[in-house]
Formats: C-alpha cells, structure tokens, sequence
C-alpha cells in the first residue's frame, strides 16, 4: 500500500509541474515567441510637454495587420493601419522571449514630467509589462520595448510625417 501512495503522489507532482508557475504575469507553455493567434498592443505615453509637442500613440497588431493611433493630450492625429508583413513579424515573435526578464522599478516617491510605456498580448499566451521612465528609472526597460517595437513602427511613416507638430 505504501507504493501505491508514492506513486500516486509521484504521478501528481510531475502531472502539476506540467501545468506552469503562477506568478500572473505570463503564461505559455513554452518560450518560442509569439504564437500564432497572439494580438499585442504596445502604449507609449509622452511626458507633460506643451500640446503642439506633445505625442502619445498605441501600437496594436497581430500576425497579419498593424495599426497605430497618435494623439495629444487625448485629440486623434492619426489613426493608421498597415499589413503586418511576414520578416516584421518574425523579428517581433522571436524578440519577445528576450522582453520576460525585463524588470520595472517604480521610483517610491512617483515622477513629474517622466513618459510611460506599457506592453500587453493576449491570445493563447498572456503577458503584461507597464513602467514610468524618469529621472533614469526604467530606461533600460523603456529601450528595450523601443528596440524591440521598431519592426512594427517602421511599418509607418516617421512620428514628424504622422503626427506634424503644431
């Protein structure tokens, strides 16, 4: 009877380690990128600067569109929308396993005039990312998320051709 116990508790714990950890911020059951159905949507805010400079925008996209809305202070600039195209999506897909180790350290006493990033997929896998860049706080992670968002917002016109000032 003894054995029969231990395998059961055996079968059990390799039947849970199958199932992941729990730490609510991803969840895959494998690190190969982006999966196929995985719909991502990448926000970068701007700081407080005087409305004719200022721009925010959101990147969304999926495997075969892209879309990104430029605003100020809330006014659409631009709304646009382009064809995902197979080489953008390959970069991006390959280069998320890179942005899990990435980590936010919030400055204690908040920030006046710094900008704001935040990374969101859904889909078959989920993942969340959102940080305050200011006074040096989370630049490295602010780099990182530009480095790797470029293949998508190269889908688009320059920010100046976009969005012109003023």
């Amino acid at each position: 009877m003894p054995r029969a116990v231990l395998l059961l508790a055996l079968s059990t714990a390799v039947a849970m380690s199958a199932c992941g950890g729990g730490d609510g911020t991803a969840t895959s059951p494998a690190r190969a990128g982006l999966p196929d159905d995985a719909t991502v949507s990448y926000t970068f805010r701007d700081s407080s600067v005087p409305p004719p400079f200022h721009r925010s925008y959101v990147i969304t996209f999926d495997r075969g569109q892209a879309r990104i809305v430029v605003d100020r202070y809330g006014d659409i600039l631009a709304d646009r929308t382009a064809p995902m195209t197979p080489d953008a999506w390959t970069q991006v897909s390959e280069g998320f396993d890179g942005l899990r180790d990435i980590v936010i350290d919030e400055p204690e006493q908040g920030c006046v005039g710094g900008t704001s990033f935040a990374l969101s997929v859904a889909g078959s896998m989920t993942f969340d990312l959102s940080g305050t860049q200011c006074g040096g706080a989370n630049s490295n992670a602010a780099e990182r998320l530009t480095e790797w968002i470029r293949p998508v917002r190269s889908l688009f016109p320059p920010m100046a051709q976009l969005a012109p000032e003023g």
